[in-house]
């Protein structure tokens, strides 16, 4: 009876309609801030934070509601007594009116939304990446600061116009990796660079001059590096607005080539405001993770480091330090926790800016080197190249992913990609021999090594590492492992595949001298790696295993376990498939791979 009672008098008071009039007008908030809101860059947690607010305010409207009433004279006491049939029928009418408009212009944005939301999935997905021009930048000239600091300061500004021209899907922009071999009216002396060169449709080049925060920047566009340049502009604007500069610049550059907005994609993206003494030491940080070399690397996290103590809403420099933190793990002595501090890093990057290809980028590789989450890795994947079709290394990384899994001509394909951005980075050619080594593609990997040594740029220890491999699967064993040697003597890293080469073809005694020596080494992921290879050659399983529980803090684990060690003792092992359990990997099967595609 009491509840009855209770109910009547919610009912009298009109708390009920009153509660889903306050519910369809916090509909109707929540839909126009979801919308606008993102136009303003506001970070996420400023919808979390509405929506708390208004369901705080949901509790205060009940109790509100309860006391008093929306009547003709205004707000007032709800009586101890009903109210007239007239006071009534008008509360209903207002009430209802909210309610039912509210609904429906909360609808309406809702179906507005969804349609638009709709229409930009299909023109992304339907927007392939067709590139029908090929442009390099050039590293601008920046010789108004200090010799020591011209580099990282003209490499950042470089890197900040090449991400915004890739944002055009017309355009096939090359990765600064490439481009830095380049100067404007200098053809390189490098036989190679210079032959391929001819394949680059524009060349952007220029300058850079900073006073205090003014940054004044002048472009050229040639055709050709011995030309004088066909277009001219300059650009003046206080460094926090050098997003919009370089924005600006970019609309400028597609007009200057001939391409529209009807063929081009906006190039505008998310415009923000930067903080200058933060971008310096971002810039920075950038600059020394480009090295080569893990105390460069370290340095460069330093930098990123104190960009987000001082600006901890700062979503590139997160990015920059989670891909940072990814290339140091797949170093010979990666420290244990630098996948999950990559991690970290990622999910705030995507956190602040979920618009950062770098950032997806970074959350991509993560799963796929520790997180072993293969679904998200390849749904951060297709994010980051949504996003920017032009990063040579997600491309790189994406195909070791789908190797993993042996589909092997997408693989090869996403590697052509990389070495199609980044033709002149070593890294992006070398490794695609592997790929063709697995598949019996011999021919076809000599081929990309031989593109190396051509390039003249370095990075011969891994070439000749491949090459040594290939001539001992292609029956010449002797002078592949020559090859092998002599790779080693450079970098005793590719003992990884030395050793277990010479066990496999009878040379046992030099293969224990170097068990010997990496056992007397540092015990790090990846030299142990190197021991399970050896010894599975060996035909010791249990050593095999013993080093593989030490190895898999290191990016190449997978790799290892379910492609490199294919002896069919070991994959018979029940240990072998505790291992692809705890990875969520299928068994081994042959490579799905097509040559005629």
């Amino acid at each position: 009876m009491q509840l009855k009672k209770l109910f009547r008098e919610l009912n009298r008071r009109n708390v009920f309609k009153a509660v889903l009039a306050y519910l369809a007008v916090a509909w109707l908030v929540v839909e126009v801030a979801s919308t606008v809101l993102p136009a303003f860059d506001a970070p996420p947690y400023f919808i979390k934070g509405l929506i708390y607010l208004l369901g705080i305010g949901l509790v205060i409207w009940t109790g509100f509601s309860w006391v008093y009433d929306l009547t003709p004279e205004g707000v007032r006491k709800t009586p101890e007594f009903s109210d007239t049939p007239e006071t009534r029928r008008l509360n209903d009418y207002r009430l209802n009116t909210v309610i039912v408009g509210a609904g429906i212009a909360a609808f309406l944005m809702l179906l507005a939304g969804s349609f638009w939301a709709g229409s930009e999935w299909t023109r992304t997905d339907s927007l392939a990446f067709n590139p029908t021009h090929q442009i390099a930048v050039i590293p601008l000239a920046a010789d108004m600061l200090e010799a020591d600091d011209n580099e990282y300061f003209s490499n950042g500004m470089t890197q900040g116009l090449i991400e915004t021209l890739s944002m055009s899907r017309a355009l096939l922009v090359l990765d600064m990796g490439s481009t830095r071999y380049f100067r404007a009216g200098v053809i390189p002396a490098n036989s190679y660079l210079a032959s391929n060169s001819e394949q680059i449709d524009y060349f952007v080049t220029g300058k850079l001059n900073k006073t205090d925060n003014l940054i004044h920047v002048t472009l050229e566009l040639r055709k050709d590096l011995k030309q004088d340049p066909f277009w001219t502009r300059e650009y003046q604007d206080d460094i926090s607005q050098i997003q919009r500069l370089w924005a600006s610049a970019t609309k400028d550059i597609l007009a200057g080539i001939g391409l529209r907005s009807r063929n081009a994609a906006s190039t505008e993206g998310k415009i923000r405001s930067i903080r200058p003494e933060t971008f310096e030491l971002y810039l920075k940080g950038k600059y020394h993770l480009s090295k080569s070399t893990v105390p460069e690397w370290q340095q460069g996290l330093v930098y990123l480091q104190e960009a987000i103590d001082r600006n901890p809403a700062d979503p590139n420099a997160w990015a920059g330090l989670a891909e940072g933190y990814i290339t140091w793990g797949h170093s010979l002595m990666p420290p244990p926790d630098v996948f999950p501090k990559a991690l970290a890093a990622a999910k705030r990057a995507i956190q602040l800016d979920s618009s950062s290809a770098e950032g997806w980028a970074s959350l991509s590789h993560y799963h796929t080197y520790w997180g072993w989450d293969w679904d998200l890795a390849d749904y951060a994947f297709k994010k980051a190249d949504s996003l920017n079709p032009n990063m040579a290394y997600n491309h790189y990384h994406r195909s070791w992913y789908l190797a993993l899994f042996g589909e092997m001509n997408e693989a090869i394909a996403e590697h052509k990609k990389a070495q199609e951005l980044d033709p002149f980075t070593p890294l992006h050619t070398v490794w695609l021999a592997e790929l063709y080594r697995w598949v019996g593609e011999y021919e076809k990997g000599l081929n990309e090594l031989g593109k190396v040594f051509e390039m003249e740029t370095g990075r011969y220890a891994l070439a000749l590492a491949l090459k040594g491999m290939i001539l001992a699967d292609m029956g010449q064993v002797d002078e592949g492992l020559e090859v092998l040697r002599l790779a080693c003597e450079i970098n005793k890293g590719w003992y990884v595949y030395y050793g277990p080469f010479l066990m496999k073809y009878g040379h046992e005694m030099e293969a224990r001298q170097i068990i010997q020596e990496l056992e007397s080494s540092p015990d790090t992921p990846f030299f142990n790696l190197a021991l399970a290879g050896i010894y599975m050659e060996a035909g010791d399983l249990d050593k095999t295993f013993e080093h593989l529980r030490k190895g898999k803090r290191h990016a190449w684990y997978a790799w290892m376990i379910r492609i490199y060690l294919a002896d069919e003792n070991f994959r018979k092992d029940p240990r072998f498939q505790e291992l692809l359990n705890e990875l969520r990997l299928p068994a081994p099967a042959p490579f799905e791979y097509d040559p005629d595609i």
